[in-house]
């Protein structure tokens, strides 16, 4: 039975697979603080706070994070089709900020909870009405790569529209080439790959990372590339040329935890909202994906002045850009 309460955009649903974790948090007494965190898990957060019908495909814990995890999404509005609870614990990351506010993360993965679904028992969640699929993360490391290329080609048959964060994390597994190489495949396979900075110098593509990035979206067949800057800006590549928006003005900046996160599930948001993911990727004006991108970078930048991943809603954004005097 499906768990959560829909607040769909016209009736458009994204379904996530991926880790929802425990980030311990080093504080500056020296001490570790539970956060609930995950790449796929913020980006459904973020979701929902931005109004689009959101389902949550992988399976939680049946210890107490995992009833924390579970609950908080569906708190928030996130569907949770999964009913079965795993026996295995949930994942564990130990994080460190540096004085830049940029996070480092020290990852337990192995027998852990968001892995124990199979192909089958994922299909069997999708919701009926799913238009994007997205994944990434803590998702696409080798031990996952077959099942994730299953649903690839089987969101490609149905015509739905796959997103994928790379979010590499090289720690994440002992044999990196695998790692880098199947990354890459699968950006072959996306329709829409979000890559950051860090992302794009793992690859390897080049010693700048602007080329990298153009580099690695001409190894994809189609779709788009965006790539948020470490400066706050982001960059949009696709077939037609590329899109950049400057950094919204931050007075105060926390920490950059989740930042990546936010403005993806915005991006993704703003796109669903007005309709543009109803046609060929291709056939989506540039001018329409740049707003996409302005609205994810002021997204970005309200999540920066917050403690941790806090991702804002559609209306705290459209706040900020109209308070916020700069050229888009």
């Amino acid at each position: 039975m499906s768990v959560g309460r829909r607040r769909g955009v016209n009736a458009l649903t994204v379904a996530i697979l991926g880790e929802a974790l425990i980030d311990f948090i080093v504080g500056d007494d020296g001490a570790y603080r539970p956060h609930l965190g995950g790449s796929p898990y913020n980006v459904a957060i973020g979701l929902a706070r931005q109004g689009v019908a959101v389902s949550y495909l992988s399976p939680f814990s049946d210890d107490t994070f995992g009833d924390q995890l579970r609950d908080s999404l569906i708190r928030e509005g996130v569907e949770v089709p999964q009913a079965r609870r795993s026996r295995w614990p949930t994942s564990l990351a130990l994080v460190t900020i540096d004085e830049a506010g940029l996070p480092t993360y020290r990852l337990y993965r192995e027998g852990i909870a968001d892995k124990d679904a199979s192909f089958d028992e994922i299909v069997a969640s999708l919701p009926a009405d799913l238009q994007v699929f997205h994944t990434g993360s803590l998702a696409i490391t080798p031990s996952q790569l077959p099942k994730v290329r299953k649903l690839f080609d089987l969101m490609q048959s149905r015509g739905v529209i796959v997103s994928v964060d790379i979010n590499i994390r090289l720690r994440a597994s002992l044999n990196t080439k695998a790692y880098l190489d199947g990354v890459r495949s699968l950006m072959e396979l996306a329709d829409i790959v979000k890559a950051s900075d860090e992302d794009i110098e793992a690859l390897q593509l080049d010693p700048d990372p602007r080329r990298s990035a153009e580099l690695a979206f001409g190894a994809m067949k189609s779709g788009m590339l965006v790539f948020p800057e470490g400066r706050g800006g982001a960059v949009l590549i696709n077939a037609h040329g590329n899109i950049e928006k400057s950094a919204y003005p931050i007075a105060n900046i926390e920490d950059t935890v989740g930042a990546g996160d936010t403005f993806h599930s915005a991006f993704l948001a703003a796109l669903l909202r007005t309709g543009q993911l109803n046609k060929a990727l291709n056939e989506i004006s540039q001018d329409s994906l740049g707003d996409a991108v302005d609205f994810a970078c002021a997204a970005a930048a309200i999540n920066v002045s917050r403690k941790g991943c806090s991702p804002p809603t559609q209306k705290e954004v459209e706040d900020f850009i109209e308070s916020t005097h700069r050229p888009r």
